[in-house]
């Protein structure tokens, strides 16, 4: 299963979208890696998209079998990593996860 998700980045927050990825892949990855465990996920991957308009977004994609499942399991989560995980989601793009999470996007060509 791969979970997705599509998110704008707030104005101004690149270099600390930046800098939280460094933070994961650096001091705290054993952290992410055990989040990726207990989640049923394989592969947690990001990317920074440029936009036309000068705005900037994420797009992130959860390989494993808890993907489908991660930003919803994520979101009441009270484990101190994941606390600190889901905070910078919603510094970085105001995603609110007090409110249910949006509906995975739906298939729209397939060639």
């Amino acid at each position: 299963m791969m979970g997705a998700i599509a998110v704008p980045l707030l104005p101004g927050k690149v270099d600390a979208w930046r800098e939280w990825l460094a933070e994961c892949q650096g001091t705290r990855k054993a952290e992410l890696e055990d989040m990726n465990s207990r989640y049923g996920l394989t592969r947690h991957r990001a990317w920074l998209q440029q936009n036309p308009d000068g705005s900037s977004m994420v797009i992130a994609v959860h390989d494993g079998p808890g993907g489908d499942e991660f930003l919803g399991k994520l979101a009441t989560s009270e484990h101190e990593f994941d606390a600190w995980f889901r905070q910078h989601i919603q510094d970085l793009h105001g995603l609110d996860f007090s409110q249910p999470m949006p509906p995975m996007s739906e298939l729209a060509l397939d060639s």
